[in-house]
């Protein structure tokens, strides 16, 4: 791999938060000093199984390295996971190790100075703002953070009341916003000046849930957020305070190619601590850059977000009946993964057998090349291209590992939302190939001629998508299909779901499967008709489980009353 020392990176989810600003620290800080990282991490890490993601770590050969960076600060979810990767790490690396969160098994800790970056933050709203009854919301009782210790440190500084009242826990999620929201709806607190989130996240919901019972931010109530990544309201800017985490990473690589090296380490100095003053307090004087550049941000996505649209990756993918097609279409849809410049997908034939079906400008359409499982890609062929930083993950559907993917990127990125989505699309299409069932509901066409409608409606399953993301749904538990414009929708009990084929194409597929056309936008499934009434003009109201009505018009009346046995 020439000259270049290449740093491991041991991390779990990467979510587009400003834990993502590590890894650009640590990609620049690598770069600079001659080093190329590979970065494995796990997509899923926000569920609350693994689902066996952990298994991308077993790709790790310790002696093809020349130090590791393990960032525990992100196995936050998980930390029982964590505390078993550091020690496999212990067991398995003889190579220099540096830990980002903590650790009691190596020295070279490193952690952000959030401790003064929130009580800096605090001192903003108590003494511009004038405020006297603050809260801190968010965390868990018990385990304090720099953060809680930071607005602590404020408010005995200016001498407030700061007792168990005004620390409200409740996690790091939507939940706890909430229910701050409604206590102070329903005087069940006192009522406070201003409440200090323990992130971005959490302001955003908590403005959010605010604003449900008419409290208004900042006139009733001021809100502050931390970390600079608010990405979930657009409604107001939140006023927050940037994590230093870029910095956490250069000085964690930079101590690290010290003890490679022998070298004295590089200095970096930390940067100040920077308040960005939004309108939930009251003050919303952001920079002018601040705004051109979420603009920026924003048509970025839009533009991304069409080219995915419009790409037909998933008609192309499930159409494939074999690994050759699936390469074919994997080598002509892999510009949609913005910034890379290497792309390859490796699949596990056996315990000590891996091949690669895909790779940039070297394998492609049907020319695999197997190497041993234990590799990332094949030796003879990647180690001259590979770039400078690389990123491996997961292949994962319905529980099994397929194999994984090694995307790479000659600039310090953070990881891209839309790599997740594209590797969760080919993840659902290897499983198809490999399980040669009747995979998608098109099959059914051919199921009728070879007359195995039996064993196709045993297996008979459809995609739908829910929050971007590609789910697998039983046809029987769907309660009806709708059009809605130009849209089709899945009805279950559990909401309405878009799924990419027309009401056409689905009333064909389905005929043999219980499921009857009954409208000109809706097709049903008559297993799941608890009721029927008459309706106006001579038309059913029918009920589909507990409480989804579809009408039945005139033109399907007759065949409905055959269908359904009603008189």
């Amino acid at each position: 791999m020439n000259s270049k020392m290449t740093i491991c990176v041991i991390m779990a989810d990467m979510t587009e938060d400003y834990r993502d600003e590590y890894i650009v620290g640590i990609e620049k800080q690598a770069n600079r000093t001659n080093c190329r990282t590979v970065v494995f991490s796990m997509p899923l890490m926000a569920e609350v199984h693994t689902n066996n993601e952990e298994s991308v770590f077993s790709l790790i050969d310790f002696n093809r390295y020349d130090g590791v960076v393990f960032f525990e600060k992100s196995f936050a979810a998980h930390k029982s996971l964590g505390k078993m990767v550091e020690k496999d790490i212990q067991r398995k690396c003889k190579k220099p190790v540096v830990v980002i969160g903590k650790s009691d098994i190596y020295e070279n800790v490193f952690s952000e100075n959030n401790r003064s970056s929130f009580e800096a933050l605090t001192d903003h709203i108590i003494d511009e703002h004038g405020c006297e009854v603050v809260y801190f919301l968010g965390g868990h009782a018990g385990y304090e953070t720099e953060r809680d210790a930071g607005f602590i440190d404020s408010m005995k500084k200016h001498g407030l009341s700061c007792t168990e009242d005004n620390l409200i826990y409740g996690g790091f999620w939507q939940e706890c916003a909430e229910k701050l929201a409604r206590d102070i709806a329903y005087s069940n607190v006192e009522i406070p000046d201003a409440v200090m989130c323990y992130d971005d996240t959490i302001a955003s919901f908590f403005i959010t849930s605010l604003a449900a019972y008419g409290i208004r931010v900042p006139e009733d109530i001021i809100v502050s957020g931390f970390g600079t990544r608010n990405k979930i309201n657009n409604i107001i800017s939140v006023t927050t305070c940037p994590c230093d985490s870029e910095y956490i990473g250069r000085k964690a690589v930079s101590k690290l190619c010290s003890l490679i090296t022998g070298e004295e380490e590089h200095l970096i100095s930390r940067p100040k601590t920077s308040i960005i003053t939004g309108m939930s307090c009251g003050c919303g004087n952001n920079k002018p850059i601040d705004t051109r550049l979420k603009l920026e941000l924003f048509e970025k996505r839009r533009k991304e977000e069409m080219y995915y649209s419009n790409s037909s990756l998933e008609e192309m993918l499930y159409a494939c009946d074999n690994m050759a097609d699936f390469s074919k279409v994997v080598s002509n849809t892999d510009y949609l993964i913005p910034d890379k410049n290497f792309f390859a997908v490796c699949l596990k034939k056996d315990e000590s057998t891996s091949e690669c079906v895909y790779m940039t400008d070297l394998v492609r359409e049907g020319n695999f090349t197997e190497f041993p499982s234990n590799e990332i890609c094949p030796s003879s062929l990647s180690y001259s291209s590979i770039p400078e930083n690389s990123h491996v993950l997961p292949l994962i559907f319905d529980g099994v590992l397929y194999g994984h993917a090694v995307t790479g990127y000659n600039d310090p990125l953070v990881y891209n939302f839309l790599l997740k989505r594209y590797l969760s699309r080919l993840s659902v299409a290897i499983h198809l190939i490999k399980n040669k069932k009747y995979r998608y509901v098109q099959d059914y066409s051919d199921a009728l001629i070879s007359g195995q409608i039996e064993d196709f409606a045993n297996h008979n399953f459809v995609f739908v998508v829910k929050s971007g993301t590609m789910h697998r749904v039983p046809v029987e538990n769907i309660l009806a299909f709708e059009s809605e414009g130009r849209k089709t929708v899945a009805v279950l009990k559990s909401g309405r779901y878009e799924i990419r084929k027309t009401l056409i194409v689905l009333e064909e597929m389905l005929s043999g499967c219980g499921f009857m056309r009954v409208s000109k936008s809706a097709l049903i499934n008559l297993s799941k008709v608890t009721s029927v009434a008459p309706g106006p003009d001579r038309t059913f109201e029918v009920i589909l489980g507990s409480k989804a009505a579809v009408k039945v018009s005139r033109k399907f009346v007759a065949d409905f009353r055959d269908r359904i046995g009603v008189t």
